[in-house]
């Protein structure tokens, strides 16, 4: 399940460093828009970040942790 929810997240960041890409090379998209979908970019980059440390900590050692 973590490994699908990995997928997912990375596909989201793909799709949204896509079109923020694109935009910045669209000069009718504003600059306002520009900074929305930079946030929206940093968000699935963090929610990314975040399971891979969930997926590494149940890692090689993780069947030692009793938390």
């Amino acid at each position: 399940m973590l490994h699908a929810l990995i997928a997912d997240a990375q596909a989201r960041l793909d799709q949204a460093r896509r079109e923020l890409k694109s935009a910045v090379l669209d000069f009718d998209v504003s600059d306002e828009k520009l900074l929305e979908m930079r946030v929206a970019a940093r968000k699935v980059y963090d929610e990314l970040k975040q399971l891979d440390r969930k997926k590494l900590k149940s890692g090689l050692f993780g069947f030692l942790k009793f938390w």
